[in-house]
């Protein structure tokens, strides 16, 4: 049974202005739990295999929220959970779905049932002579038919006949962990083998080495050092919600980062270059999983408007909504650079980007606000989006700088008009 969700009055305005905290994260995470188990419940109705395959799964998926809702929420309501839910209830829709889409719940069933104790049996998919353990790893098992069996709080692993414990944090030959990076109060996963982890516009990274996950795990103990020093709100609520990355491959371009709006709490990115980009980076793109759980909840914008307009952070002609999402996300860009303005060995470069990321988000709320085709609740939400911007504008910064940031803003303004004539009007 799913629950119908809505934001009471308080938890809106925390969100409006681009904060929330924790308690904000935790309702919109029973929202996307809800969510996830709406799209499940399709495709178990749409089951290609054996009415008796689809029954065991679901069954053992209603043993597990009986027997401990909140390690269900944890497995079921993980972000991957709803990128796979996600990428197979579209695939479905178009007709291209595989049987292995749907297979994938047995291995999210088996692990739920593992996690809350019960008992669990089920035949899981092989791509590729690999078996998805999904928030665990990936298994190597040649052709073998795979079982994920889980018995007193264990998780077993069948490979044609011969037993492997998956359990515990041991290494198990064969197995792929997915690693945590981990820093004091936080444990974030960095996924690099789960089979729903693509869709961000760059394909996702293979496994990384032990030498590139050194790298990442020493950076992001440096980002969260910032993060919990100028910025401890921000660490908070990445705490809360904040729960899988996926590093993506590189290429000669700068660094990359993406979310996808239907997987809450997790987005993919490129190794960013510096600590401070690192922290930028997630509040950036945790606020993208945020307002894209709200607009979940409630619509923002006219769904009939066609309108396009200039984003300062975009070479491209935007819709409204995608004007909106980045207007949301580029708050929480300017109000960290203004944070780790206080970290000196940064403090020249946070107060230059503060000072162009204020200015951007100004200049794209105004769009927003003049665009005639918000709904109630959109405008709410710019209601909230202009006191934070004005509150940022306010800040005293040298001259030059503002200066500097104007001068930008219109350089990018001219390209965009040359790029766009027919937009640009």
């Amino acid at each position: 049974m799913t629950t119908f969700h809505e934001l009471d009055t308080d938890t809106f305005t925390a969100l409006a202005v681009g904060d929330g905290g924790p308690a904000a994260i935790a309702e919109l995470q029973r929202a996307q739990l809800s969510r996830h188990l709406i799209l499940i419940g399709n495709l178990l109705r749409e089951w290609p295999g054996t009415p008796a395959e689809r029954d065991a799964i679901g069954a053992v998926l209603d043993r597990a929220r009986d027997a401990d809702p909140d390690r269900f929420a944890e497995v079921v309501g993980a972000p991957l959970v709803g990128s796979w839910s996600g990428i197979a209830t579209r695939a479905l829709g178009q007709g291209i779905a595989d049987p292995s889409d749907f297979g994938q719940l047995a291995g999210i069933a088996a692990v739920a049932a593992a996690a809350c104790g019960v008992p669990a049996d089920l035949v899981v998919p092989i791509r590729n002579g690999v078996a998805s353990v999904p928030g665990l790893g990936a298994l190597s098992t040649g052709d073998a038919p795979v079982r994920l069996i889980a018995d007193g709080g264990q998780l077993t692993a069948d490979v044609g006949g011969r037993r492997v414990l998956l359990s515990g944090d041991g290494d198990v030959p064969g197995l792929q962990r997915v690693r945590d990076l981990t820093a004091p109060g936080v444990r974030i996963a960095l996924d690099d083998v789960d089979p729903y982890r693509h869709g961000h516009h760059a394909p996702p990274a293979n496994r990384l080495d032990d030498a590139d996950f050194e790298q990442w795990e020493k950076l992001f103990g440096e980002a969260w050092g910032l993060l919990t020093r100028r910025l401890p709100e921000r660490a908070a609520e990445l705490a809360a919600g904040l729960r899988t990355l996926v590093p993506l491959q590189t290429d000669s371009r700068a660094a990359r980062s993406a979310t996808i709006k239907y997987a809450f709490g997790v987005f993919g990115l490129t190794l960013p270059p510096s600590a401070a980009e690192f922290a930028v980076t997630m509040v950036h793109e945790f606020q993208h999983s945020k307002l894209s759980a709200i607009l979940d909840l409630t619509p923002m914008t006219d769904p009939h408007d066609t309108s396009r307009h200039f984003a300062p952070w975009r070479t491209d002609p935007r819709p409204l909504a995608g004007l909106l999402q980045g207007v949301y996300a580029f708050v929480g860009v300017a109000d960290s650079w203004r944070g780790l303005r206080l970290e000196p060995e940064i403090a020249e470069e946070a107060t230059r980007k503060f000072a162009e990321a204020r200015i951007n988000v100004a200049e794209g709320l105004r769009s927003v606000e003049a665009s005639g085709s918000l709904l109630p609740d959109g405008v709410r939400l710019v209601r909230g989006l202009r006191e934070r911007t004005d509150e940022l504008l306010a800040e005293p910064l040298p001259d030059e700088v503002v200066q500097a940031a104007e001068l930008a803003l219109g350089d990018t303004l001219r390209q965009w008009r040359e790029r766009n004539p027919a937009t640009a009007g």
